[in-house]
C-alpha cells in the first residue's frame, strides 16, 4: 500500500483476525478470504462494531435498539456491544466450509487490535487490547 507524506504521520489502528482450531492451533482469518468483500470494508465492520456506530443510525435494528434500552440507553452500552457476534459469523462462515469432523473447524474467534503510531521508522506492532467469542 502507498501512503502520501501526510498519511504517514498519523498513527491508526489495525486489527488481526485469528481463530482457535478445535485441535488448539490459532490460525490466521483473512476476512477477505470469509466474505469475498474489499480488505478495507472487512475492518471498517471491526472499527464499527467496537465503537457501537449501529447503534447510531437514523433508525437502528429493533434488536439494537432493544439492547440499548435494556442498558439505559444507546450512550451507556458497553463498547463492542455487538462485536461478539461479528466474531461469531466469521467463525460460523468458516466452519461451514469444513466438514464437521474436520479437526480444523474453529473452536473461537480472537480480534487482536494494534497500534502503528505512524512515520516511516513508527512501532508497527504495539499490541492494544484482544476480544475472543467462543463458537
Amino acid at each position: 500500500m502507498m501512503l502520501g507524506t501526510r498519511d504517514m504521520q498519523r498513527g491508526r489502528d489495525y486489527y488481526v483476525l485469528r481463530g482457535e482450531t478445535i485441535n488448539g492451533e490459532m490460525i490466521d482469518l483473512p476476512p477477505i478470504l470469509l466474505t469475498n468483500a474489499l480488505t478495507g470494508r472487512n475492518w471498517s465492520l471491526a472499527s464499527a462494531a467496537l465503537e457501537n456506530k449501529s447503534f447510531n443510525i437514523r433508525w437502528p435494528h429493533p434488536a439494537n435498539t432493544g439492547l440499548a434500552a435494556a442498558y439505559g440507553g444507546r450512550e451507556k452500552l458497553p463498547r463492542a456491544a455487538r462485536l461478539d457476534d461479528l466474531l461469531r459469523a466469521w467463525g460460523a462462515i468458516y466452519n461451514s466450509r469444513l466438514p464437521a469432523s474436520s479437526t480444523q473447524r474453529l473452536k473461537s474467534v480472537r480480534l487482536d487490535a494494534y497500534r502503528w503510531e505512524g512515520g516511516i521508522n513508527g512501532d508497527y506492532d504495539r499490541f492494544v487490547e484482544s476480544w475472543t467469542a467462543a463458537l
